[in-house]
């Protein structure tokens, strides 16, 4: 493992295990914000869109405003369209399944079709998912190129041997990933048939979402994408993602039920310090992150791949 990124394990581990150790401590979970009808946070959710929209506009004039590699433009905007276009049909399709939005004063009041399990199709998802998913890929992305490019630039891999990739060897599996994938979904499941909850019933659905949407892009792409990584600008956008992420869902977001998670589709490990948040909220974005800057360092090597000269033209 390169150095960076087991520093990189350490400066979360500084972090996390403290975190742990004190939120063990609570025993009982703090309770929601019940009472709606007196609407508590009106267009909440809406106006706390800004959490991403702000660090995207200013990220972005600021990238913007260097002169920039259009190989690389086009790889953030194709992984920009591409992870956000397929969390919103996510969302779509199993969004119902897993969330619950209660609390329709904190929106805008228009929904779009989603999917539930055992129920069909209802029109009933906030238009402000959109934007969460759209705003968060970018904001996620932009943090990590400003840090690759500007804040720690130093650390900038050189592109050169991106030209002799072949296109071919773009696919190359990563055992690693998949096992380690597949031991972590195995604990869940266990901890859902087995923990000490009272949400034995049902199949940690979520769990398993995240695990694929997380492990996925490691297994298929790691091999190729990892000489690449600037792990300093991975831990950047990685604690911006975590800092913003703890205070949304956590602080307000959960207590206030603007957004809600379906108890059986979860593995049933709770954060009582926070609402009795999910597990799987926190490590939402944390994997999201991951695949984000794998998926777009993969795609900068393929655009890369594809300008390069074949051996024939070469002559």
């Amino acid at each position: 493992m390169h150095r960076d990124a087991k520093v990189l394990l350490g400066m979360a581990a500084v972090l996390v295990v403290p975190f742990v150790l004190t939120l063990m401590t609570i025993q009982g979970p703090r309770p929601l914000v019940t009472d709606l009808t007196t609407n508590p946070t009106p267009h909440g959710y809406t106006w706390s869109l800004s959490l991403f929209i702000v660090p995207v506009v200013v990220l972005g004039l600021w990238v913007s405003l260097r002169r920039q590699n259009p190989i690389q433009k086009r790889a953030f905007w194709l992984t920009a369209g591409l992870l956000s276009g397929a969390g919103i049909l996510l969302d779509v399709c199993f969004g119902l399944s897993f969330f619950t939005f209660a609390n329709r004063g904190a929106t805008l009041g228009a929904t779009f079709w989603g999917y539930s399990f055992g129920q069909g199709w209802q029109k009933t998802i906030p238009i402000e998912e959109i934007g969460f998913y759209t705003f968060g890929i970018v904001a996620v992305l932009l943090a990590y190129v400003w840090g690759d490019e500007i804040w720690f630039g130093a650390y900038n891999r050189d592109d050169g041997p991106r030209r002799t990739t072949r296109l071919r060897d773009l696919f190359c599996f990563h055992p690693h990933s998949a096992i380690f994938g597949a031991v972590v979904f195995g604990l869940g499941l266990l901890y859902k048939k087995f923990g000490p909850h009272p949400w034995h019933e049902g199949f940690p659905s979520y769990f398993l979402f995240l695990t694929a949407v997380t492990i996925t892009p490691s297994t298929i792409f790691f091999p190729v994408a990892n000489p690449y990584i600037n792990w300093r600008a991975f831990s950047l956008a990685f604690l911006f993602i975590l800092l913003v992420s703890l205070f949304w869902e956590a602080a307000i977001a959960v207590p206030y039920q603007w957004w809600g998670y379906q108890p059986r589709q979860m593995i049933g490990l709770l954060v009582n310090g926070f609402c009795g948040l999910p597990l799987e909220a926190s490590l939402l974005w944390l994997g999201v992150t991951w695949a984000t800057v794998i998926v777009y360092e993969t795609i900068y090597t393929w655009l890369h791949a594809l300008e390069a000269p074949s051996p024939q033209s070469a002559r």
